[in-house]
Parts: C-alpha cells; structure tokens; sequence
C-alpha cells in the first residue's frame, strides 16, 4: 500500500457557523456521534462539529481526506478556522475532545500522533498571539452586553456554570456589576458565585422565572441542551439585552422575535470581535505555511511506521518459521549439540540474507503489513 492510500485513510467530516445554521451543524453531530470508524476523535463546540477518523471505504459527501483532511486538524486545532483567529478557549476544547476519545478507547496509534503533533502547534501559534484584546467567543459576548449596560451595579442574571458562563460572569462582576448565577445544580452554581469578584452576588437554583428577567438588565446564558431556557412567558413585559452563547440556541423564536435586536447569538458573535489582528502579518504568514511541513513530517512519519510494521511482520514470520524447523530437527534428528549449533547458525544466516533485498524496500515503503501477508499467507 502506497504512501498515498495510506494517507487517505485519514478522515474528516465537519460543519461550522460559517456554512451551516446552528440546527444543521446538531444534526450532524447526532449522525457523527454515532459514526463507526478503526479510529475517531469527535470535537463539537459552539462554532462547529469535526469528526476525524481513521477508516476504510468509500469517502462520504463532504468528507475531506489525506492530506485535505490534515489540513484541516491543523487549521482547526491551530484556530485558523474560528470567529477570532487563535482563539485560546478552542484550543483547550480540542484538547479535552481528544483526551476523551482516548479514555474512551476510540483513538489509535495514528490519530494519537496527530493530534498530539496538532496540539504542539495549536500552542506554537498561541504563543505567538498578540497581548491583550478579546482571545474568546465569551470575552466577545461580555463586551458586547457591557457596552450596553447602564452603569454598574446594574442585575446580570448568568444561566449556565461552564467555561462560557464562568468567563461572562467573572468579567462582569470585575466591572462591577451584580451577578445573579442561574444553575440547575446548586454544587456547579455554587462554585461559581464563590469565584466571581465583588459582592452582591446571589445563586438561583431552577429555571428562570418571570420575576427573574424582570429583575435583570441583561441576560446572558450558555447552556447544552435542546431545549430553550428563555421563552415569551418567563420574558413578560421586560426587554433586556441577552446573550445566548448556547449550542443549539437557547431562546425560543417567539422571545427572540420580541427582543429583536437586543439579542445577540452564538453565530453572530464574530461580527462584534476586536478586528486588531491577534497575529501580525508576518507571525500568521509563517505559521500558516508552517501547517505544510506538519503536514509532510506527519506523512512522512507514517509511511515510516507503515515501513516498520511490515519489516517487523516479516522478520518476526521468517523467525517463527526458522525455529519451527531448528525444533523439529531437535526432536527427530541425531544431531548432538555442535551440530545443532553450526546448522541454526547456517539457517540464521540463510534467513537474513534472503531477507535483506525485501527488507531494505519496506524501509523505502515499498509495501504494508497488509502486502506482507497476503504475499506470504501470515494469517495474524
């Protein structure tokens, strides 16, 4: 098997806010997740759904491969591909997809080197990032909501413990504002109030009310789950500003539709990021041709294990099959020691000469394991 046949067992399917609304990328992700694949790593944030995977067969309508496909784990992981360039919450988002494909044991020897080569350049590009400015779709959101907001202490009512939530949240109260924490756990709301700066601040355990929104300048929520934490009747009469940073949204259409323009979702967030580039021009330039020579080394690197396994494969079949013999003759023959001795040296050296042409066209990736035993009917 070629380089090439190799490489294109590599494979990624995806959906991103850029091309598909945030109910087609959901629909994706409930067919990704049940995809079956030798090997897979499933992201899914906010922004978007990727699937890679390792995988025979015919390749699937908008499925990437090869080398197409490693560009884009890298392109991805790299933040290349976000509302904002290089944004650091991605970077740890993957980074927890992936370790949890491998606890799971859905990851093999070959995603696991991607994705670790992947990582190690996502922080590379990190590192090169611009000091300062807004690095996250939630510090985008904040900003938004506090470019709005009358003057602090004004009533912020934060639906939702995570990493989004908490970011809001702790942003807000550094400006000032009062926090109220909406959480179905009282343990995860807990903890948050007892994180944010300031005082004033209180925990609301259960769904939203109508005295709760009443209460509130503003609203923010990122919450997962299919169904809506704001709707017409907890909104009433009032009409705060909200920020939903939820996957799928987490207002219903009929709040939406009264708020109007004094909500901001998920996949319009981007229009409202700092546009001061987070690289310089000559940072990005380098590091996007830099995904190049991942890409190589990686191809490189495979077709180095695919030479191995099947170097290894073969010597370790003509071995077996050197002992076989040596054994029997062991055990029918008449030979004494020193004879035993001069014949499996005979047969050692027989064995490594007819080995060494083959062996040095593995190194040079002439064939796979799969080659190696079909030519020489090894069964495992």
């Amino acid at each position: 098997m070629s380089r090439l046949v190799d490489l294109d067992r590599i494979r990624v399917r995806y959906a991103t806010f850029r091309a598909h609304a945030a109910a087609e990328r959901e629909r994706l992700a409930g067919d990704l997740r049940a995809a079956d694949a030798e090997e897979r790593v499933l992201l899914e944030t906010c922004h978007r759904v990727e699937l890679a995977t390792v995988e025979d067969g015919p390749v699937q309508d908008g499925q990437l491969q090869g080398r197409d496909a490693l560009r884009r784990v890298f392109e991805v992981v790299g933040g290349f591909d976000s509302a904002i360039v290089a944004e650091e919450q991605l970077l740890g988002q993957v980074r927890v997809a992936y370790e949890s494909a491998l606890a799971a044991g859905d990851t093999g020897p070959i995603l696991n080197e991607l994705y670790r080569r992947a990582l190690r350049f996502g922080r590379s590009v990190r590192s090169h990032a611009r000091p300062g400015g807004d690095r996250s779709l939630a510090d985008v959101g904040a900003a938004w909501l506090e470019e709005r907001l009358p003057e602090p202490p004004a009533r912020i009512l934060v639906a939702g413990t995570g990493e989004m939530g908490r970011r809001v949240a702790v942003r807000l109260a550094e400006a000032g504002h009062a926090i109220v924490v909406a959480s179905a756990s009282s343990e995860r709301g807990a903890r948050l109030l007892d994180a944010l700066p300031g005082s004033g601040h209180r925990l609301r355990v259960g769904p939203l009310t109508i005295e709760d929104v009443a209460q509130a300048a503003a609203i923010a929520i990122a919450v997962r789950g299919r169904t809506p934490v704001l709707d017409l009747a907890q909104l009433g009469a009032a009409r705060p500003w909200v920020l939903d940073l939820s996957t799928p949204g987490a207002v219903a259409p009929d709040a939406a539709a009264a708020v109007d323009d004094r909500l901001l979702a998920i996949d319009a967030i981007g229009d409202h990021a700092d546009r001061t580039p987070v690289l310089s021009p000559a940072a990005e330039r380098r590091l996007r041709e830099a995904i190049d020579t991942e890409i190589e080394s990686f191809a490189a690197w495979l077709e180095a294990r695919t030479a191995a396994d099947a170097l290894q494969l073969l010597h370790r079949e003509a071995d077996a099959v050197r002992r076989r013999h040596l054994e029997r003759l062991r055990t029918r023959g008449d030979l004494d020691d020193r004879q035993l001795a001069v014949v499996e040296a005979a047969a050692s050296a027989m064995v490594g000469e007819l080995l060494h042409g083959p062996s040095i066209e593995l190194r040079r990736g002439g064939a796979d394991a799969d080659t190696v035993r079909r030519l020489f009917g090894i069964e495992s």
